[in-house]
C-alpha cells in the first residue's frame, strides 16, 4: 500500500518527518519497505497484513499513526453545502426518469448496497491536485468521475463504482448470482464466462458488473455520459476472493473486499464521492441515496483483565498507560476494578477476543517495554518413535546410494493412468476451474520420480538413483479419499540393486523378520517382472521393472527397476529397542540345493516349503540362481538355493546336515514334484 505524505497530512495536521512515521509503522507491525520521492512529495510503501483491511487507505493509515504516535487525527468530513444538498434531495422525490430501484436477491453475499444518482455531469479531466495524488501512489488518471471513485477508495478504503445511468434497463439494480452460462464483457474488453456462485450487479436484463471485482463494458462511464449511478456497497469477502481467483481478475477493489471493510463505510464513502463528483464534474444529486439491506453493525464490546495482560506479557504495565493506549486507539476504555472494558470501532474487524486487546495495548505502548532475556532455556525432548523410524529409513536409503527427492503431488495426465492401484475406485482430480492440465493427485510417487530420472538423463546424469517419502491419493469404493504415505524408489536396470537396498532397509528396521518377494503383477510394472514384498507375514509394498509404455512416454534410457512400500507398515514394524545376540561360538555349515521344478513353480514356493519344515539348526535360506536350458526339458528349470545351518551348542557333523538336506529334497519331491539336480 503506497501512502503519500502530502495526502496523509490532510488527516494528520502539522509537519511530520517521513522517517519517524516509517519507524512508528514498522514497530507497530506494518513494515515500511521503502520511502521514495515523488516531485515535492514523499511516498511510503507499507506492507499491510491481511487482517488489517482498515489500513488500506490514507485515512486508515492516519488513524493508525495517530494511535502509535499520539498525534491529532482529523477524519474526512463532507462540506456543509454537500450535506445541505443531500438533505434537500432527501426531502424531495427523484425527478421523473431518475428514480433508481435496488433489489438484493443474494443477501448473504451482499448485506448492504447503496446507489446515488447524479445527473448532468460533464466528463473531463480531474483537477490537477487529484491527478497528482493518484499518480503519486501509482494510479493512472482517467477522467473526473472515475478518478473520484479511485480517490475515495484510496482515501477512505471503500471501493466504489459508477454506471452510465442511461444504459441501465428500467433504471434497476439487481444484486444476484450469475445465471448458468451468463457472459459479461468486462472493462478490460474480455468476455468473462460466469459461474452460478459468482455475484453480479445486473439491471433488468443482464449483468453489468462483477460485484466487487470489475465493471462491465456496456455500462461504463464514457466521454458522452451525462447521468451516472454511484455504487457503494459491502460484499462477502470469500465470494469476492473466489471470483477474482477463478477469473484471474485481481483489482484494487477486490483486494479490499477480500480483507473486509468497515460496515459503516459504504454510506459515508458514497456521500464523500458524490460531493467530489459534483465539485469536479458538475451536476446535481437526483434524489436521495437508495439503500437496500442494512449496515448490520452492532456495537462490539470487549473486556481485558489486567491480570491476564500481566500473564501474557510477562510484565506489569501501569493502568494509566493501558487506558491511554486504548484511548489513542479510539476504544473508549472504562476501568472497572481489574477489568478494562472497550468499545471497538466498526473499522477494527480484526479485534475480537481478549488477547487482541492485549496485543493492541503493547503494540501502541511499544514492544521495547517487554524485556528480552540474554539466555533462554530450551527443554530438549527426544524425537517421537515415528520420526526416528523415518530418519533411519532416510539414512539407510542414502547409504545405499539413493538421493532423496521432493516431487509435485500432481501426476502427469499421460502417466497417472498407468499407476492406479487395484484398490482405487478413481483418481482425485482438482476442479477444472482451478487446474486444467495434470489435475490428478498422484496415485503413486513413481511418476514424479521417473520424470526426475528423465530430466537427470537429459543433462548427462545417467546413473542417478532417487527415493521419496510422500503421500498418494485416490478415491476408495465408498467415495472417500484414501491418502497413504509411501516410500518410493527408482534404481537402475539391475533388479538386485533395488531388491538389495530394500532387504538392507527392512533388515535395519527389524532383522528378525524374513524378507521375501512373491511374484505378482502391479500397476506400472511389467507383467511377470514384478512382485509383492513381504516382511515376515506382512505385505509391505511392490517391486518390479517399470513397464515399457511408461519408459517410452518419458523417453527413458533403459528399463529401470523400482519399488513402492507402505510407510505405515515400515514404521509399525520398526524395532526401536536394539536386540542383542550372542556372537556364535560354532561355525556355520552351508549347503547348496538345486531342484528341478516346473516353470510355474516360483522361488517363493520353494522357500516357503523349506521354512515350514522347521529343519533343525536351520539359520538362513538364500536364493542363488535359476538355470534354464539343456539338458533340462522344455517347461522345466533348475532353482538353486543355499541353506545355512548352525548349532548354538556344538559343531554340526556332515551326517546331521545331510539328514536335514534329505528331508528338504523329499518334501520338494512330494509337494512340488521336484527332483534333485546332481
Amino acid at each position: 500500500m503506497k501512502i503519500s505524505l502530502e495526502w496523509l497530512s490532510e488527516y494528520l495536521p502539522g509537519t511530520h518527518v517521513a522517517g519517524r512515521l516509517g519507524d512508528a509503522l514498522t514497530h507497530g507491525g506494518l513494515p515500511v519497505e521503502v520511502i521514495e520521492p515523488f516531485g515535492d512529495d514523499l511516498v511510503m510503501d507499507v506492507e499491510v497484513t491481511s487482517n488489517r483491511g482498515d489500513c488500506l487507505s490514507h485515512v486508515g493509515m492516519a488513524r493508525e499513526l495517530s494511535a502509535l504516535l499520539g498525534l491529532e487525527f482529523r477524519d474526512v468530513k463532507t462540506s456543509a453545502a454537500a450535506n445541505a444538498d443531500e438533505k434537500a434531495a432527501v426531502k424531495q422525490c427523484a425527478p421523473p426518469g431518475f428514480a433508481a430501484t435496488v433489489t438484493i436477491e443474494a443477501a448473504e453475499l451482499c448485506p448492504h448496497y447503496t446507489a446515488q444518482v447524479i445527473r448532468g455531469v460533464k466528463i473531463g479531466p480531474s483537477p490537477a491536485w487529484m491527478q497528482r495524488r493518484l499518480e503519486s501512489i501509482g494510479v493512472r488518471p482517467v477522467n473526473n468521475v472515475v478518478d473520484v471513485t479511485n480517490y475515495v477508495m484510496f482515501e477512505m478504503g471503500q471501493p466504489l463504482h459508477t454506471f452510465n445511468f442511461d444504459g441501465l434497463y428500467e433504471k434497476r439494480i439487481v444484486v444476484r448470482r450469475a445465471m448458468p452460462g451468463e457472459v459479461l464483457k468486462s472493462l478490460d474488453g474480455h468476455d468473462r464466462k460466469l459461474l452460478p456462485d459468482m455475484l453480479v450487479i445486473a439491471d433488468a436484463k443482464r449483468a453489468v458488473a462483477l460485484a466487487g471485482v470489475m465493471g462491465g463494458k456496456d455500462s461504463e462511464v464514457t466521454d458522452g455520459t451525462v447521468n451516472i449511478l454511484l455504487e457503494s456497497a459491502r460484499f462477502d469477502a470469500l465470494s469476492i476472493r473466489k471470483t477474482a481467483r477463478v477469473l484471474a481478475m485481481k483489482s484494487d477493489s477486490s483486494y479490499r473486499f477480500e480483507r473486509k471493510i468497515d460496515p459503516t463505510l459504504p454510506l459515508r464513502a458514497s456521500r464523500r464521492a458524490a460531493e467530489l463528483i459534483v465539485q469536479t464534474a458538475g451536476g446535481e444529486l437526483a434524489g436521495p441515496v437508495v439503500e437496500a439491506g442494512a449496515q448490520g453493525c452492532s456495537p462490539k464490546t470487549l473486556s481485558v483483565r489486567l491480570a491476564r495482560m500481566r500473564q501474557v506479557l510477562g510484565i506489569e504495565l501501569p493502568v494509566q498507560d493501558v487506558l491511554q493506549a486504548f484511548g489513542r486507539l479510539q476504544f473508549a476504555p472504562i476501568l472497572k476494578g481489574d477489568v478494562v472494558e472497550c468499545n471497538i470501532p466498526s473499522a477494527r474487524l480484526d479485534v475480537n477476543i481478549e488477547v487482541d486487546l492485549i496485543e493492541e495495548a503493547i503494540r501502541v505502548l511499544g514492544y521495547d517495554r517487554v524485556p528480552v532475556r540474554d539466555e533462554i532455556s530450551i527443554r530438549v525432548t527426544p524425537p517421537e518413535a515415528d520420526a526416528r523410524a523415518i530418519e533411519l529409513i532416510r539414512r539407510t536409503m542414502i547409504g545405499g546410494g539413493y538421493f532423496e527427492s521432493i516431487t509435485f503431488s500432481w501426476a502427469s495426465d499421460s502417466l497417472a493412468g498407468h499407476f492406479i492401484p487395484q484398490e482405487a475406485a478413481s483418481l482425485v482430480r482438482a476442479d477444472a476451474r482451478i487446474r486444467k492440465a495434470d489435475a490428478s493427485l498422484r496415485p503413486s510417487i513413481l511418476p514424479g520420480l521417473l520424470e526426475a530420472i528423465f530430466r537427470n538423463q537429459s543433462v548427462g546424469n545417467g546413473q542417478v538413483k532417487l527415493f521419496e517419502i510422500g503421500s498418494t491419493f485416490w478415491y476408495d469404493a465408498t467415495g472417500k479419499i484414501d491418502e497413504r504415505r509411501r516410500l518410493s524408489l527408482v534404481g537402475g536396470d539391475d533388479e538386485h540393486d533395488v531388491r538389495g537396498v530394500i532387504e538392507q532397509l527392512l533388515g535395519r528396521l527389524d532383522r528378525t523378520r524374513v524378507v521375501a518377494v512373491r511374484c505378482a503383477d502391479g500397476a506400472g510394472f511389467d507383467k511377470g517382472v514384478a512382485g509383492v514384498v513381504t516382511w515376515g507375514d506382512v505385505a509391505v509394498g511392490r517391486i518390479g521393472r517399470i513397464e515399457a509404455a511408461v519408459c517410452e512416454k518419458l523417453s527413458l534410457r533403459g528399463r529401470p527397476f523400482a519399488a513402492e512400500l507402505e510407510l505405515s507398515a515400515l514404521i509399525a514394524g520398526c524395532q526401536h529397542v536394539p536386540q542383542l545376540m550372542h556372537l556364535p561360538k560354532y561355525p556355520a555349515v552351508r549347503r547348496d540345493l538345486s531342484l528341478i521344478v516346473a516353470e510355474t513353480v516360483g522361488y517363493d514356493a520353494i522357500e516357503k516349503l523349506v521354512r515350514e519344515l522347521s529343519l533343525t539348526d536351520l539359520e538362513a535360506v538364500e536364493f542363488v540362481t535359476t538355470y534354464r536350458g539343456k539338458p533340462l526339458e522344455q517347461g522345466q528349470k533348475s532353482v538353486t538355493i543355499a541353506l545355512a545351518f548352525r548349532s548354538p551348542t556344538t559343531t554340526l557333523t556332515a551326517e546331521q546336515v545331510e539328514a536335514a538336506m534329505q528331508r528338504a529334497v523329499e518334501a520338494a519331491k512330494a509337494q512340488l514334484n521336484a527332483s534333485q539336480r546332481v
